[in-house]
């Protein structure tokens, strides 16, 4: 438990992005290939899906739902302990749509290349109306990546410009670094792709100012991400629909810090229609909470 006000950790969080664990060089997850397959978080998965399954029945007489097999993917990585988990290492390594999980990469390469400022800066709405009403409104990074407002960055894409969206993308090392398809929507509909692990790799590079972006650019992100805040850990995350991909696909990915540790977790699952979005948070907090991470 944390001895100190929610407000002085709101305060003091981005200082422990840097000073949680002091490693003494980086290593890469794929490189270490220590990883462990648990099946029995499947077990999770599956039980959400009846459920969301029987609540759409809606019947006098519900019909018994034959369990359906787990069709996602959770990994966590300790830091402490250099060691990673998932429940399905094939599909943790398989690549698909990073959707709005891009908005991490594409916020980074905005600030490095001056498109961006800084978190206070006003984008204005361009006066359309939208399905989403937030998303009808002026935004700052931190509100754009809160609600995850896809107008703002395709016009974060577009003034950043293809030449330096592909170099910046290498420079990440991220995913596939594949940019192909239209410049302002390749990561809801073009080639690139990027798996769990793969994730878990950036997030941890971003978590130790080990992306090749300055500290300021990286601190800004990481202060955007803000997603929960307590007494025991703070959650830094961002969510994904790839509604354009067959099967849609929702992503939940971050890292909980807590006192001593930091845990990343990235999950994918395939989400037939939008009354699954929110099973993306819920699947992974049954898990972090199944595994003693958080509470």
């Amino acid at each position: 438990m944390r001895s100190f006000a929610i407000s002085t950790v709101l305060v003091m969080s981005s200082l422990l992005a840097s000073s949680i664990i002091a490693a003494p060089t980086f290593a890469s997850t794929a490189a270490k290939k220590e990883w462990q397959e648990t099946r029995s978080w499947d077990a999770i998965f599956t039980q959400h899906q009846v459920e969301q399954q029987q609540a759409k029945q809606q019947q006098a007489k519900p019909q018994k739902t034959k369990p359906q097999q787990a069709s996602g993917v959770v990994v966590l990585w300790n830091e402490n302990k250099q060691q990673g988990y998932t429940n399905n290492l094939k599909r943790a390594n398989q690549g698909f749509l990073p959707a709005s999980t891009f908005k991490i990469p594409n916020s980074l390469i905005a600030l490095e290349l001056g498109v961006v400022k800084d978190e206070h800066q006003v984008f204005k709405w361009d006066g359309k109306s939208r399905d989403i009403a937030t998303w009808n409104r002026d935004h700052n990074l931190i509100t754009g990546m809160k609600y995850s407002v896809v107008p703002v960055y395709q016009e974060f894409a577009r003034q950043i410009g293809e030449a330096r969206m592909s170099k910046m993308i290498a420079s990440f090392d991220y995913g596939n670094e594949d940019i192909s398809g239209n410049l302002d929507s390749f990561w809801l509909d073009g080639g690139i792709r990027i798996s769990a692990t793969e994730q878990i790799d950036f997030l941890r590079r971003l978590y130790h100012n080990k992306i090749h972006a300055s500290e300021r650019s990286q601190r800004i992100v990481k202060q955007a991400m803000l997603t929960e805040a307590n007494g025991d850990y703070i959650i830094r995350a961002k969510t994904g629909y790839a509604v354009r991909a067959e099967p849609s696909i929702g992503w939940w990915v971050g890292w909980v810090e807590l006192d001593d540790n930091v845990w990343f977790f990235a999950m994918n699952m395939d989400i037939p229609d939008a009354a699954g979005l929110p099973l993306r948070q819920a699947i992974t907090k049954e898990v972090l909470k199944l595994e003693h991470v958080i509470p």
